[in-house]
């Protein structure tokens, strides 16, 4: 973060610490700790600029956001229905630009790709290979997903069908869920966009991280 000198004394704090790491000077501020001083050893260095977008006024981004929130609200509230099981169906709020302007392209060898990834990556380990195979059989058992055809449906060119690929995030201090299943909708198709991309976001259902981490 660059501060101007100008405000540097209004954010600087009562407490100082020498010799960090046997060369610099730690002074804290509103922010957190500053530090300066030479470095002792050879570092890479990098910058970062950030820059208010002059396209689209608060105003206007507010109401894309409300916009969008009222869309996914309707499209639930009109489309969701129970079936004789009792599990719900819900339809993937789908950009009205999909699939004119903003269109899917092949996607299922990168899932394949990443697929094979994951097997080459857990054969060796037998423990995270069963778990692993746990995880998917439990999926199929409880029909939250089913066996499909391999080939990706294409109507007039466009491609109307997703693959997702999907790697473990393993937590070994879990006491409930060690091993857990991440379905990645970010991976772009050939076209350059992903699945993320022709759906609406929607509204945020849990609470928002910044207020929580400003608090």
């Amino acid at each position: 973060m660059v501060v101007g000198s100008d405000i540097l004394p209004k954010i600087l704090i009562p407490g100082l610490k020498t010799n960090v790491g046997g060369s610099l000077i730690a002074q804290n501020s509103i922010f957190g700790w500053i530090l300066s001083g030479p470095v002792a050893e050879q570092i890479s260095t990098f910058s970062t600029q950030v820059v208010e977008g002059s396209e689209d006024s608060l105003g206007d981004l507010l109401k894309r956001f409300w916009d969008d929130d009222e869309f996914c609200e309707e499209l639930y509230k009109n489309t969701t229905y129970r079936r004789e099981d009792g599990r719900y169906v819900v339809k993937l709020p789908l950009k009205s630009t999909f699939p004119d302007s903003t269109a899917l392209g092949h996607s299922r060898p990168a899932a394949q790709q990443q697929y094979l990834s994951i097997e080459r990556g857990i054969e060796k380990k037998a423990e995270l290979q069963t778990t692993y195979s746990k995880v998917l059989e439990e999926y199929l058992t409880l029909d939250h997903m089913e066996p499909t055809k391999s080939r990706e449906i294409i109507r007039d060119g466009k491609y109307f069908s997703f693959y997702l690929p999907h790697h473990a995030v393993i937590k070994p201090d879990s006491k409930t869920t060690k091993v857990r299943v991440v379905f990645n909708a970010s991976k772009l198709s050939h076209s350059g966009l992903s699945l993320n991309d022709v759906l609406h976001t929607g509204p945020v259902l849990q609470n928002v991280l910044m207020p929580i981490i400003l608090k």
